[in-house]
Formats: C-alpha cells, structure tokens, sequence
C-alpha cells in the first residue's frame, strides 16, 4: 500500500524492488554511476503495502502521457487491450463514473491467465491502499459523532499502544497526524509485513513498535508510513467496542453501495478473485497482511465506481456518512507547519496534478496488484483501474490517460486551466540552491537516500529549473503563485519552495521534503560512494587478471614479491563478499525471507560481518606492503586503493547497522 508525491521496472529482481527496499541494492550493485532515484520506479517508495505513485518532480515527461482520442467504449477498449497486450499486463478492471452514478464498469483481459476468464465489472481485485480511504470516512464519521478526535495525543488516550516522541511536551502526536503521515513514523519494519487474515490492529501494532517512534518533529514534514492507519483501525475499535472492518462494512461500505467488498477472502468473493502477476507469466502468492487497516481491502471496480460517486456529489441523495465539514476535512492537510501543493495528502485522500485537471483519490500497490481511482471536481467525472500485475509503469499511465481522454471528450467548454502566475525574480533568487532529501520513507536505508536523492534549484527564464544532484534534468517549472510551481504540462502546483518554522528554506514536491544543504558536500559524499562500488565491483574482474600474469610469470620463473598474495587476495577476497552481501540480500526479497530467521537472511548477517573482517584484513595487508615497500607502487596502486575502499565501505555500512543485519529482527 503506498502513495505518491502525485503520482511522483531479470523477474525476479522486480519483486525485490517492489517489496523491498530496493535502494541498497540500487545503490551497491548499480554501479553508482548510473543509479537516478528521482525517475519514477513501480511503487515509488519501497515497501510491500505501498500504492503506486509517480513523482513528476523530476521526470514528468515520463509520468505525463498522451493519449489519442477515443470517442466510443468500444474504441477505448482497444486501445486498452493494445497496450495491455504491448506491457504483457494479463487484464483490468474498470469504472467511468459521473455525477449521475457509474455509466460503465467493465473490464479488459483477463483476470487469471489459467483459466482465461474474462475481467468484468464485478470482478475483484486487492486495492491496497485505496483502504486507507475508507477508513479516513469511517474515522471521521466518529470524529463528528464525538466519539473520536483527530487532534488529541494518542498517549493520553491509546496508553495500551507503544508510540515513541522525544516531542512529546510540545508536538503531541494525534490522530491527524497518523492518517496523514505526518507523525514521523518509520514504514513499517520486515516483521511486521505479513499476517493472518484475522489478526486484530492491536496484535499487528505490538509486532514491532519501533516503526512507530517519531524521527523528527510531528507535523515538519510527512513520510508515509501503513502503521498509522493501523493505529486509526485500532482507534475505531476502542470507540466503538467491535472490530473495525465490521464497522466499516456496516456503516461506510454498504451505504455507499460497496456492500460486496470485505477486508478478507470469502467464498463469494474467492470465486471472482483475480490473479495478481509479478511477470507476464509469474503469479503472485496472496499473503495476508499485517496491517490490514492500510491496505487489506477486497473490491470490484463498478463497487469503487460507488466511492468514486459518493466524492463526485459528496454523498447527496445517499444516507449520510460524513458531513460537509468532515468532507473538507478529508481533502486537506491539516497538520502542516507550511502550505503544501495540490498534490497534499489529507485523510486518505490526495491530489494528482498529472491528468491536464486537478484530481484528488487515491492509488494502491500489493504484489500483483495495482489499482487507482480519481475524481475530477471541476468536471464532474471519475474513474477506476484496478490492473492484475505490477511489472508495468507504462500500462498504469497510458491506461490513467486513455480513461481521462474519454471522460473528457466531447466537452462543451474547454478544460479548467492550471494555475498561473508571473515570475518573481526576487522569490527566484531566494530560492536558488541545492536541496537534500530529509524524509527517507524506510529508516533502515534512509542514509542511501539521502545520499544518492537531492535538487539543485536554478533560475530560468520561465521560472526555475530543477536538476537531480544524479544528473537528471534539468526541467522547467513554471510559478502557480506563493513559491509554488508546477511542470508545464501538469494541471495544478507540484513543487513549493517555500520555508519551515523555523524559517529555513525548503522544497516539497508532492511527498518528498527537501532541506536547504550544501551542494559540494553532497556531490562529494556521491562521488565517493560511486568510486568505492565501482573499485569493490572491479575486485574480482581485475584479480582474476592479476592471479592470470601472476600464474604466467610463475611458469616463467618470476617469483612473487613479498606481501603480494597477500595484498591482493585481501582485497580480492574483500570484493568477492561485497558482491555476495548483495546478492544474498537480494535472495532475501525475492524469496520473500525476510520476516524470520532462515537461511537466507542468516546468511546476509554471517557475510556482512565477513565482509567487515575482510576489509579490515586487506587494508592492513595494504599499510604493511606500503610500509615495507617491497611491491612497486603501480602493482599495489589497484589493490590499495581497493581495500581503502572496502574498509570506508565497512565503516559505512556499520554506522547505519547494516554490517551484522539481523533483518528478521529490525
């Protein structure tokens, strides 16, 4: 289940990538020179419960997709099923709503690849995320009837829940803040990923508390973390003394006409199930999860067409569930120190400035599955799309635009235009600058993001130009008004450069936050973790060179130097572990190990720590042949600066705990 800034792809390393935290091995393996974590990956930041999103800050040329005209289903079916049949995605599920109710729901392709059964309207599909939606209206349905509170400290009335906040006296951490991840809270930790069907928030919440520790101040910055919507899961049930999905289902699902849809399997709904797909051809194991109340929901796409109408009229002409006020309230942030873009999360809901008009909804992302639903305010249209596969970033956009050039066909008058306004030289020139990323979603690999994720600001002659400290860009934003902007092609304000309490200078794009730091200092630190990977991952390749002349100049009767075995199979060996730390790690999230003590995750703690003693080893072999200065300085030159490297490597990885992992325990 996740989310996106707005919106913000070899097998079976895609399903480490989208369950895992796919950074480290980004950044280990991929050769450093070539990483670029602002383009736009499936599932955006990483996490298993996480719903796709797509940041257009850096890459809205990839994320803003054209479509052709389509004037007919009939028509937009095809097109669907051509680029369906293009990516390799098996089927999807769709609704065309208005503010008349759903016009169509229907489906393309199929729905599991074995059978061949057809995707219709009624078919079901994990919707991740899109949970958090429905939860946000039952929480506010209490917050009105005063039996809950969003601006309360949890500690004061959830003692029984572990919630850590050195902020405690003067930013207490609320209900607010949980629903709209501005709490501070880590993402969720690998123990607490999976779970059976019946497990209760309160069993999932004592899992791992340590997910749910503050890392900055309440309320400075948000980072999206599932716990917290478990914790609103569990806050329904102390109000309401029965268990949250019986709630739900009773007084939000069944009186917006989503009574089929469940948060667990049942019979009815097993038997129309879709089949997720990690590959055109690989199958995704179901796997309950842990933190049901963020993303365990079971629905069909004309079932979401009913949200998607209830938010059209805002529940006119339906019993009411949530009042005007407590609507409003939804759709905005309300626990942020500075003003946020059109993108703002509020309560389960945010924007998207993607399509040519502002939109609001939400996406989500399970293995297999992705899914996303919007509605258009201004123009009183919406629409659903649930795809059975994960592997295609290009289907999700070009099936998002394909929807919204049918809804928009034909109109009367043209579309609403984005906001504008003229160029401030002097807001410019405030805000030229380099910013640092400063809310890692996963605390665990956090210093990779950060050191691998930043902006630098410049002035252009429409606005100001973004560039990625990766060397991405740069683009063009154009001002909205206020320090904010947006891409030219975009229908609202993405990017705000503006300042935080404190009044320092700050960039938010969608739901990255950024903070005003040194260029230099960060394009160093970059650099020295890039030649440090491309020494460690050369290790092998030029040792077996090396043992090669080495073996050719024994044959002829020339003898090693003193130390030189030793100088270069330390660092030989040092690059050997390196690779084979990251390979194992990658084992681990393909093979799903995580969550325990195995083999696998067993077998990543043993060769890190080997890894450490290695490097330590070499760089000692490389002091001792330099100070006896037996071996020439060009024959120790490679190997020495290798072992210099694995040993600041080490040094690296053990300040940030990944040297000695126990994964199944963080």
């Amino acid at each position: 289940m996740h989310d996106v800034a707005p919106p913000s792809t070899d097998r079976r390393a895609l399903r480490a990538r989208r369950i895992a935290a796919p950074l480290l091995l980004l950044v280990l393996v991929g050769v450093g020179l070539s990483v670029d974590v602002g383009a736009p990956t499936p599932g955006g930041p990483p996490l298993v419960l996480d719903e796709l999103r797509f940041t257009a800050d850096l890459a809205p040329a990839a994320t803003i997709v054209d479509a052709p005209e389509v004037d007919s289903i009939d028509a937009l079916r095809r097109r669907i099923a051509e680029v369906l049949e293009r990516e390799g995605v098996p089927g999807v599920g769709l609704a065309l709503v208005d503010r008349d109710g759903v016009r169509w729901a229907g489906g393309v392709g199929v729905m599991d690849r074995e059978s061949g059964r057809p995707v219709d309207g009624d078919t079901y599909f994990r919707v991740a995320s899109i949970t958090k939606s429905v939860v946000a209206l039952g929480v506010m349905r209490l917050v009105e009837a005063g039996r809950l509170d969003l601006d309360r400290p949890l500690a004061a009335w959830m003692p029984e829940i572990a919630v850590g906040n050195p902020w405690e006296a003067e930013a207490p951490i609320t209900l607010a803040h949980a629903l709209e991840h501005t709490a501070g809270f880590d993402d969720m930790r690998f123990n607490e990923w999976y779970g059976g069907e019946a497990t209760v928030p309160r069993d999932a919440l004592a899992r791992n508390p340590r997910s749910r520790d503050a890392r900055w101040r309440p309320g400075s910055r948000m980072s999206y973390s599932n716990p917290g919507y478990t914790l609103a899961g569990h806050a329904i049930e102390r109000a309401t003394g029965e268990r949250y999905d019986q709630y739900l289902e009773r007084e939000v699902l069944a009186p917006l006409g989503m009574s089929g849809a469940r948060f667990h399997r049942t019979p009815e709904i097993q038997a129309r199930l879709a089949t997720g797909y990690l590959a055109p051809d690989r199958a995704a194991e179901f796997q309950p999860i842990a933190h049901a109340p963020a993303g365990a929901l079971l629905a069909s796409p004309r079932e979401l067409g009913a949200l998607v109408h209830f938010w059209l009229t805002r529940g006119e002409g339906r019993p009411p569930i949530v009042g005007p006020a407590g609507l409003d309230r939804i759709e905005r942030s309300g626990t942020l120190d500075y003003q946020g873009t059109d993108t703002n999360y509020g309560l389960g809901n945010y924007g998207d400035v993607l399509h040519p008009a502002r939109a609001r909804g939400h996406d989500g992302g399970l293995p297999g599955f992705l899914s996303s639903y919007r509605y258009f305010p201004e123009l009183g249209v919406g629409y659903v799309m649930l795809l059975n596969s994960t592997h295609s970033t290009r289907a999700y956009l070009e099936v998002r635009a394909l929807l919204f050039a049918y809804l928009t066909r034909d109109r009367d008058r043209p579309l609403p235009t984005p906001p504008s306004a003229p160029v401030d030289p002097e807001a410019v020139a405030a805000a030229v600058g380099y910013y640092g990323l400063e809310n890692p979603r996963n605390q665990l690999f956090a210093f990779l993001q950060r050191a691998t994720t930043g902006i630098e600001v410049t002035p252009s002659e429409d606005g100001v130009a973004l560039a990625s400290l990766t060397g991405r860009g740069p683009i063009t934003l154009v001002p909205t008004a206020d320090g904010g902007y947006r891409h030219p092609r975009e229908g609202g304000t993405s990017v705000r450069l503006t300042r935080d309490r404190e009044g320092e200078r700050i960039l938010v794009a969608g739901m990255a936050y950024f903070e005003d730091h040194s260029q230099l200092y960060a394009r160093a630190r970059l650099l020295a973790l890039q030649a440090a990977l491309v020494l460690l991952q050369l290790a092998p390749l030029w040792g077996l060179g090396w043992a090669l002349r080495a073996g050719i100049g024994r044959l002829r009767g020339r003898r090693l130097a003193a130390g030189e075995l030793a100088l270069h199979g330390g660092s030989i060996a040092a690059g050997v572990l390196f690779v084979g730390m990251v390979t194992l790690f990658n084992a681990i999230f393909v093979h799903e190990a995580f969550t325990d003590a195995n083999p696998l995750s067993i077998g990543f703690c043993a060769v890190s720590l080997a890894f450490a003693a290695g490097s330590a080893l070499a760089l000692a072999e490389a002091i001792r042949a330099h100070v006896a200065g037996s071996i020439p300085w060009t024959t120790r030159l490679l190997p020495s600066a290798t072992a210099i490297a694995a040993f600041g490597m080490t040094i690296y990885l053990m300040i940030h705990g990944i040297i000695g992992l126990r994964i199944w325990a963080w």
